[in-house]
């Protein structure tokens, strides 16, 4: 949410970098591979034709061999694999070249546990977002159900909690203390959605008022 509408205030392509290894996880799963086993994984991702557009800002187009799957990526199949898949250390180093590649392409507001720590070590503004698995697991149903989809609140808790126990694998940001050395902490637990895209933007706008104008409210 926050991603998002920063990227909608900015004008910049919203990327949760997330939804590469859904798509991943969705040719693994389609094509048959067991998601534990890492050499067929790997594999796969490596030969896999994956790109990422922009129509609309805040709204990425994931592509798999030039078939839109944007829609098939939040299921609970998929939400039960990804990270069997994004903790192959090959898969990752995979992904993050191909990251890099679409930052180079077009400026964006990019998503994810390693962005500030490994992908765009060298980005404008690094901001770490910090909060607990309760309150996020209650931003996730809020989406999950806007977006029609059956689910509660004890089961995205349990999605939650096993992502972060599959993703501690040291090289991914998780807690404050793993973030980039040069990045804004926010509390998100203390502060609304708006007062954090607030404190997000002045955060941006103090590290690069060469673009505050440009992005300024109004334009």
């Amino acid at each position: 949410m926050v991603g998002r509408a920063l990227a909608e205030r900015l004008r910049y392509g919203f990327f949760d970098t997330g939804l590469m290894y859904r798509a991943c996880t969705l040719a693994v799963l389609h094509a048959g591979v067991n998601p534990e086993d890492a050499a067929a994984v790997t594999a796969l991702v490596r030969a896999l034709d994956l790109d990422v557009t922009w129509p609309e800002p805040t709204v990425p187009r994931i592509e798999v061999a030039g078939m839109d799957v944007s829609a098939l990526l939040r299921t609970p199949e998929i939400e039960s694999n990804v990270s069997l898949v994004s903790r192959i250390p090959e898969v990752r180093d995979e992904l993050v070249q191909r990251q890099r590649a679409f930052a180079a392409r077009e400026p964006l507001v990019m998503v994810g546990r390693d962005i500030g720590t490994r992908v765009l070590t060298e980005a404008r503004t690094k901001i770490f977002l910090e909060a607990s698995p309760e309150v996020r697991a209650r931003r996730r149903l809020g989406e999950e159900l806007d977006q029609g989809r059956t689910t509660n609140f004890e089961r995205v808790l349990t999605e939650t909690r096993r992502r972060d126990e599959l993703d501690a694998t040291g090289h991914r940001a998780i807690r404050r203390e793993q973030a980039a050395a040069d990045a804004i902490i926010v509390d998100t637990d203390v502060y609304g959605i708006e007062d954090v895209v607030a404190l997000c933007l002045q955060a941006h706008a103090d590290r690069n008022p060469e673009l505050a104008a440009e992005h300024a409210p109004g334009d």
